[in-house]
């Protein structure tokens, strides 16, 4: 309404238009009570996620690590293992060297005296790996 249309509008009728501007300032003012709750309420959801997601993907890389751990694990048993049986064939055919020598009846050389000592280097290396 103009300032004019006021003027001539007598007392009841202003406080009857003031009654009535007062509910509706009520009336928004809960509504945007209710969106500022709602966006509140959004704003908190948004960093929820973006905190799941950020959680998300630190696992993940836990994850990634801990397989890349296990496969470089497995990998060096791997060759433990190879190392192992590359010992283990050497000792035997050293062995059957030094069985065979013995059944010939022939005397022990440095040869054999090398043999014997790998042997035993490779005992007291496989217990000291025990303890």
């Amino acid at each position: 309404m103009k300032e004019k249309e006021l003027r001539k509008l007598s007392r009841e009728e202003l406080l009857e238009l003031l009654l009535v501007q007062t509910r509706e300032t009520e009336r928004l003012g809960k509504r945007l009570e209710k969106a500022e709750a709602e966006l509140a309420e959004r704003k908190i959801n948004i960093e929820r996620s973006g905190s799941l997601a950020e959680a998300s993907m630190r696992i993940n890389g836990v994850f990634k690590a801990a397989e890349s751990a296990a496969k470089q694990y497995l990998e060096n048993i791997i060759s433990l293992e190879n190392e192992t049986r590359e010992k283990c064939k050497k000792i035997l055919e050293d062995a059957e060297y030094e069985a065979e020598r013995i059944r010939k009846g022939k005397p022990k050389d440095t040869v054999t005296e090398v043999i014997l000592g790998e042997i035993n280097d490779f005992i007291n290396e496989k217990d000291g790996m025990v303890e």
